[in-house]
């Protein structure tokens, strides 16, 4: 079964999922602060690490 949702997202996915400019989301996959990974000259982003981090996040804050 296919579903519409893609199996990674674009930088563009995170930062509106996010609620943040995608000028954010660079900015933090530059400093290695989100979990991320280049394909050719775009980043791509797991959607279950991204809900790992989130998680890790709420645990320490």
């Amino acid at each position: 079964m296919q579903t519409n949702t893609p199996p990674f997202w674009t930088v563009a996915d995170v930062a509106q999922r996010f609620g943040v400019n995608v000028t954010t989301v660079y900015r933090l996959v530059k400093r290695g602060k989100i979990p991320a990974f280049k394909i050719g000259n775009q980043w791509r982003f797991d959607p279950a690490r991204l809900q790992e981090w989130v998680a890790d996040k709420e645990r320490i804050g």
